[in-house]
């Protein structure tokens, strides 16, 4: 991840953790490898999985890669709507620098925020919220 610039506001934190969630956080687990060679972890614990993805055709591969991404996004969209039910429900905030940070900004909570972006949508203009 790259350094935050000493300007960056509140609203460009938001965008950032969202976008790294989007980016990169739910990419991390390589399913080009998972595909191409079989291999999901090379951690010694993990060799059973290896086994398995090793036994099953290119295409049921392929179709376990997507299978394990939807996954993924499920558990960050299901974390950032508990997040958000928090903020909204209970009062509970996120701040920088001591400054309060917005957590919503396409009106449809963190998990709305991750989902749109993720999708490739652009986000809202200052005028817009």
């Amino acid at each position: 991840m790259d350094e935050l610039p000493e300007s960056a506001t509140v609203v460009d934190v938001y965008k950032r953790i969202i976008d790294t969630l989007v980016q990169e956080t739910r990419l991390l687990a390589s399913s080009s490898d998972l595909v191409e060679s079989g291999r999901y972890s090379n951690a010694p614990a993990h060799q059973r999985f290896n086994d398995f993805i090793q036994s099953l055709s290119f295409l049921q591969r392929q179709t376990l890669a997507e299978l394990l991404q939807e996954e993924r996004d499920g558990a960050i969209h299901d974390v950032l709507a508990v997040l958000s039910w928090w903020v909204d429900c209970h009062d509970v905030g996120f701040t920088y620098r001591g400054e309060d940070m917005p957590v919503d900004l396409s009106g449809m909570g963190m998990h709305g925020d991750y989902v749109g972006r993720r999708d490739g949508r652009e986000w809202p203009s200052d005028e817009e919220g």
